[in-house]
């Protein structure tokens, strides 16, 4: 259970620090960049390892589609898996939950961002 909350945790370091570095350095952060992208790819390799880590701890055996679609288009996969998972009660508060976790990581991205630019090149 403890790589769970280690992937969780580099999560919200990327989140963080990601933002923070390029606000730092180009006095800017540019949607859809390319500090943007690298931070999604790495963004999407701890969120399959959580995953990946979660399926083993409740021994629910995941099709190719499940996981692709985990990779692809994890906004809508997340929540099937957690209700398959976990039931529909479960299911559902792990999604709420799983909402929460993000809109906490967008805040992080926006504080860095912030801090980045008072910090960073006029």
């Amino acid at each position: 259970m403890p790589s769970k909350y280690i992937a969780l945790g580099l999560l919200a370091v990327v989140s963080f620090f990601g933002p923070f570095a390029e606000s730092l350095i180009t006095g800017t952060v540019e949607p859809y960049g390319k500090w943007e992208l690298a931070e999604t790819l790495v963004a999407l390799a701890l969120i399959f390892w959580w995953y990946h880590v979660d399926k083993a701890e409740y021994g629910y055996r995941a099709g190719p589609l499940l996981n692709g679609g985990m990779l692809l288009a994890v906004i809508v996969a997340m929540p099937i898996y957690f209700i398959r998972s976990r039931g529909w009660k479960r299911g559902a508060i792990a999604t709420a939950v799983a909402i929460g976790v993000f809109a906490a990581l967008l805040g992080l991205g926006e504080a860095a961002e912030w801090l980045g630019k008072k910090w960073g090149p006029p």
